[in-house]
């Protein structure tokens, strides 16, 4: 599969790949810290959420894994998880 760069900042990229997009932390390895996504605007909702330590108001499993696979911050995993 083809993948293209499109988006960086100092803590995550954006791949567009196939039909979606992957969130890797440039902190994390690839294959303990990317994630796949279907949309680019909630690519950048993650990282939001990530950046500002903020809860999700989506309950989804998928969704709060991959803010955990992509989150780098142990306190902010924990948070996440003990609000489920």
């Amino acid at each position: 599969m083809l993948t293209t760069q499109i988006y960086q900042s100092p803590d995550f990229k954006i791949y567009k790949a196939g039909d979606g997009y992957i969130v890797h932390n440039t902190h994390k390895s690839f294959k303990e810290g990317h994630t796949h996504v279907k949309k680019y605007d909630t690519c950048m909702v993650m990282i939001k959420l990530i950046k500002r330590k903020q809860l999700p108001k989506s309950r989804s499993k998928r969704f709060i894994e991959s803010l955990i696979r992509i989150s780098d911050d142990k306190k902010y995993t924990n948070m996440i998880t003990n609000c489920i």
